[in-house]
């Protein structure tokens, strides 16, 4: 409804969404491919111009047509595909997930619901998503990277909830008023509200959602039992031991410290400390050799070296040039670099212990030195998941983006032109369209200030943990 009678309340889209957008489009312009020869039934911009020209084409016989228009029951779709088969048309929405979801159900169902009603024949409902187990080796086979998954059977139970909500959506706009519904569990199910930002708003900031690890329901509990601040949740209330802890601490007020946990932490470090961050991109088209949809390639890293505690830091990194595959010279520097004794410190150890374990799947003649460094990695986030030590400025989090302002609030992104690690993936696969541009450099420097920010962050960080301990 708010889509419809006030757009301009919409919250404005993220980095990440316009990169998944993009993405998107560029596997359905892909997925094209595997279905050659097809007609283009839409006109931008002309509903009507598209109606008209979709049915043209399926009079004079098209047998693929991408992107065709059609209208039945008051409700205009453009699907992304659909082929002629010997029993009736194949509908074929194109994903670039790598599985079947729910909502993928429903945009099929929407779909078959206004086909059939516009008297197309249909006889199947395929969703044509990417295939994780592909590996690419030598040219992409659309075959193997596109795998159907035919949901006809799902899809038609779901046809009368379909009719019953495209009626009672219809009488809705028709009146022109918005229904006032408070918030629930429905604004992030399936996916966030575009309209989060508006209905909102009322929360105190931070608010019982912001509770560390407390589930949905839980929050909603509080909610509606008419408690929104973190403040107001009873002493007697039954919360998991990490949201206990955090709404305790967050009503003292002050830091919690468990000073003798921390200073083993910090003082089992082996010197010299190489801080280490990467970035990579993840993306369902695989560019180059043994590698699958969605598995992430390290493009860059950042590494600042420290001998001795309290020591000056030596910085050092990689950046990929766009468009080359960046795997091999990535791990030539990045072993280079970290040769020899000392611990590897990075932020959520998870994540680089998991991308090197993939670049060691992928390049054999790396395993050994790569699984040299696997074992030196520490996590820097562990004092913090641990609860050794936590401020009241880090809210219900222990991410970097949260610590780091509440240890080093002197250190910021705020002014950098990259802030976040979907915002550098999206620099960088930017970048090859650029060139040796100006603004290629200007990017490139844009990646190279924020990378060295995560790593310098973690320099301080421990730093301050330190402070704490004397």
């Amino acid at each position: 409804m708010l889509d419809a009678l006030q757009p301009g309340l919409r919250d404005p889209l993220d980095s990440q969404s316009q990169m998944h957008m993009r993405l998107g489009q560029e596997v359905g312009m892909l997925a094209r491919e595997r279905y050659p020869g097809g007609e283009i039934g839409r006109i931008p911009g002309a509903i009507d111009v598209s109606l008209q020209r979709t049915q043209d084409l399926l009079k004079a016989g098209v047998q693929i047509l991408y992107e065709p228009a059609f209208q039945s029951h008051g409700v205009f779709i453009l699907a992304d595909i659909i082929v002629m088969s010997e029993q009736g048309w194949r509908l074929i929405e194109v994903k670039s997930s790598s599985e079947v979801k729910d909502q993928h159900l429903w945009d099929l169902a929407v779909q078959l619901f206004v086909l059939r009603g516009s008297g197309l024949l249909v006889e199947d409902a395929v969703l044509l998503h990417m295939n994780r187990a592909y590996v690419r080796q030598g040219a992409t086979d659309l075959g193997a990277l596109f795998q159907e998954s035919s949901l006809i059977l799902q899809v038609e139970e779901l046809l009368p909830q379909v009719e019953a909500s495209i009626s009672d959506s219809i009488r809705h706009l028709d009146a022109a008023v918005i229904p006032d519904r408070d918030i629930g569990s429905y604004c992030k199910d399936p996916v966030d509200c575009d309209f989060i930002g508006r209905c909102w708003s009322h929360l105190p900031d931070p608010s019982v959602f912001d509770v560390y690890r407390l589930t949905m329901v839980k929050k909603f509990e509080l909610y509606h039992a008419g408690i929104s601040r973190i403040e107001e949740i009873p002493a007697t209330y039954a919360l998991p031991s990490s949201s206990a802890f955090h709404t305790e601490a967050h009503k003292a007020g002050v830091p919690i410290l468990k000073r003798s946990e921390l200073r083993s932490f910090v003082q089992e470090l082996a010197y010299p400390l190489y801080f280490l961050d990467f970035e990579t991109y993840s993306i369902p088209i695989p560019p180059f050799d043994r590698l699958s949809p969605y598995t992430h390639v390290p493009f860059q890293y950042s590494l600042h070296v420290q001998e001795q505690p309290g020591s000056p830091v030596e910085h050092s990194g990689y950046l990929a040039v766009a468009g080359r595959d960046p795997r091999e010279a990535f791990l030539d520097q990045l072993l280079k670099e970290t040769e020899g004794r000392g611990d590897i410190i990075v932020y959520n150890a998870v994540f680089e212990r998991s991308v090197l374990k993939k670049l060691a799947e992928q390049l054999p003649a790396y395993v050994d030195p790569i699984h040299e460094r696997i074992d030196r990695l520490v996590d820097l986030m562990d004092p913090f998941r641990q609860r050794l030590f936590w401020s009241p400025e880090m809210g219900g989090s222990v991410s970097l983006k949260s610590v780091l302002p509440a240890l080093v609030p002197d250190l910021t992104y705020s002014d950098l032109a990259v802030q976040d690690g979907i915002q550098a993936m999206d620099v960088y696969l930017k970048l090859e369209d650029l060139g040796d541009s100006s603004a290629a450099e200007a990017q490139r420097e844009a990646l190279w200030e924020y990378c060295k920010l995560d790593t310098l962050a973690m320099v301080r960080i421990l730093d301050t943990l330190r402070s704490y301990l004397e």
